[in-house]
C-alpha cells in the first residue's frame, strides 16, 4: 500500500498528514515475524522483549524469566522455534492456516482435529522429556502452579504417570466432545482428558 502526501499544504496540515499516513501505514506483524523476533529475543538475551512477545499473562512472566535466565534453555527453545518455522501454521479451535509459497492458506478440516492436534503434542512432548513445550501446551491456570522444572519432577515422581498417558493416547484417538468452553476425550467412567479453550487455542487441563 502506498502512502502519500499533499503536495502543497501547510506545516500543520502536513504534520497531521504523516500522522494519519503513518498511522494507516501500520503493519501488523504476521506468525513468522513474531516467531523470529521471538527468537531473536531470546538469542540476544532480552528476555523482557522476549515475554511480550508471547500469550503470557503479566503475573506468569516471571516465571518465563527465570526459566530462560538459564542459557541452555534459551538454545533448546531457540532450536525448536528455528525447526518449528518451515511448518508454521496458525490455528484456533476451528480455524487452521498453513504457510505455503503462495502465502497464507486455510487448512480444511474437522472441529475435532485442534483438540486432538494440542493433546498429540503435549503427549509427544512428555515422553520425549521435552519440558518446555508440555509446560507452554497447560491451561494458564496450571502454567501459573507449574514450571518446566516442577512438571518434570512431578511426572517422575508420580507412579500412575506413565499409565495416565498412555490411557490419554488411546483417548486422542477416539472421541471428542468439542464445546464452547474446550474440549474432553472421554476415558469412560465418567473420567476424560479435558482441555480448556483460551485465546482461541486449546490447552491441556486435567489428563482425567
Amino acid at each position: 500500500m502506498r502512502c502519500m502526501l499533499p503536495l502543497r499544504s501547510s506545516p500543520l496540515t502536513v504534520g497531521l498528514a504523516l500522522v494519519s499516513s503513518l498511522v494507516g501505514c501500520v503493519h501488523a506483524p504476521g506468525p513468522r515475524e513474531v516467531a523470529t523476533a521471538y527468537v531473536r529475543a531470546l538469542e540476544e538475551n532480552r528476555l523482557e522483549a522476549a515475554s511480550t512477545l508471547t500469550s503470557l499473562r503479566p503475573e506468569e512472566r516471571a516465571t518465563f524469566l527465570a526459566h530462560y535466565a538459564d542459557a541452555q534453555a534459551r538454545r533448546t527453545r531457540i532450536a525448536q522455534v528455528r525447526a518449528a518455522l518451515p511448518a508454521l501454521r496458525a490455528q484456533g479451535p476451528s480455524l487452521s492456516l498453513i504457510e505455503s509459497k503462495e502465502g497464507w492458506r486455510v487448512v480444511e478440516e474437522s472441529p475435532q482435529d485442534a483438540p486432538r492436534a494440542c493433546l498429540t503434542r503435549f503427549l509427544d512432548a512428555t515422553e520425549a522429556a521435552d519440558w518446555e513445550t508440555a509446560w507452554s501446551l497447560l491451561s494458564s491456570s496450571l502454567r501459573a502452579r507449574y514450571t518446566p522444572e516442577r512438571l518434570r519432577e512431578d511426572f517422575q515422581r508420580e507412579p500412575l504417570a506413565a499409565e495416565r498417558v498412555r490411557r490419554a493416547r488411546l483417548a486422542v484417538k477416539g472421541a471428542v466432545e468439542v464445546t464452547e468452553a474446550g474440549a474432553a476425550f472421554p476415558l469412560g467412567e465418567q473420567r476424560a482428558v479435558r482441555l480448556a479453550r483460551e485465546a482461541g487455542e486449546y490447552r491441556v487441563e486435567a489428563l482425567e
